[in-house]
């Protein structure tokens, strides 16, 4: 029976065993961890705020609450919790780390380069040949030159003549007459006929050779110049992962790893239930 004040299990009879509860999970472990180390926590499934209320509920059933009324045990026990859970909850989160206690090296070293550049450059090119050339042209003329011709000509050439020495002029004489010799003193009479044919042919035939040979001598200088522009973008990308894990052995023994393990192994819980311990009446 209680002798000064209330036992917590009348408390719970009055505000129900849930609501007392409450009142030692009453604190947000948002304003003491960060999200990443709350999920490591919780994913564990190994602690909760709910098993701890649990726990100290349990563990102060039978007590009387040293305060005069359960509301004011209520503010004290709400405003006592938060004050030590600043304190243990990274001790909470500590113990829920998963780790080897035999590897006392492992790290993962990671190293990138990204690589990259632009080039823009032109190039001038110039160049020239000097070019001499001779050429020799053979021109030959073959000429053929014939020509044939002809020519005729007849002529006919018929002359006479009469002369007539007479001494009696007042007699006519014809001339057929006197061509007979009668009655004329003195004649002299002649008649000619030619007829004259001339022929001719005439051919001629030329072949005149031509041979000329000609020769040409060509020299010349060709110059090239021209500029080329390049123009172009590089990546480059280097990546690193360097991975160790292990026992160096030259730091510490494996006997000394469990040593040191066994003396970090602390009761989080417990400590928190007997730092509680002033909200109730001390035992005589």
């Amino acid at each position: 029976m209680s002798s000064y004040t209330m036992e917590l299990r009348k408390v719970c009879d009055i505000y129900s065993r849930e609501e007392v509860e409450s009142w030692f999970s009453s604190y947000n472990l948002e304003d003491y961890l960060t999200e990443e180390q709350i999920q490591t926590i919780t994913a564990g499934g190994m602690w909760s705020k709910q098993k701890l209320a649990k726990k100290i509920v349990d563990h102060y059933y039978m007590r009387e609450i040293g305060l005069e009324t359960p509301y004011l045990f209520r503010h004290f026990a709400i405003t006592k919790m938060n004050e030590i859970m600043e304190r243990k909850l990274p001790l909470i989160y500590s113990k829920a780390i998963e780790y080897d206690p035999l590897v006392n090296v492992d790290f993962v070293e990671e190293y990138s380069k990204n690589i990259i550049g632009s080039n823009t450059g032109s190039k001038t090119s110039t160049s020239s040949q000097s070019r001499e050339d001779s050429e020799t042209i053979d021109v030959e003329n073959d000429v053929s030159t014939s020509s044939t011709g002809s020519s005729e000509s007849t002529s006919n050439n018929t002359s006479s003549g009469l002369t007539v020495n007479s001494d009696t002029p007042q007699g006519e004489i014809s001339k057929s007459t006197i061509l007979q010799g009668r009655y004329a003193s003195n004649t002299s009479a002649n008649e000619n006929e030619a007829e004259i044919t001339d022929e001719t042919q005439t051919s001629t035939s030329s072949t005149t050779d031509n041979d000329t040979s000609t020769t040409r001598e060509l020299s010349g200088t060709i110059s090239t110049t021209g500029t080329d522009s390049l123009n172009g973008s590089n990546s480059q990308s280097e990546a690193f992962r360097r991975t160790m894990k292990g026992n160096s052995g030259s730091i510490t023994t494996v006997q000394h790893l469990i040593k040191q393990f066994r003396e970090i192994i602390v009761g989080a819980d417990e400590e928190i239930i007997n730092e509680l311990n002033p909200l109730f009446i001390g035992l005589f």
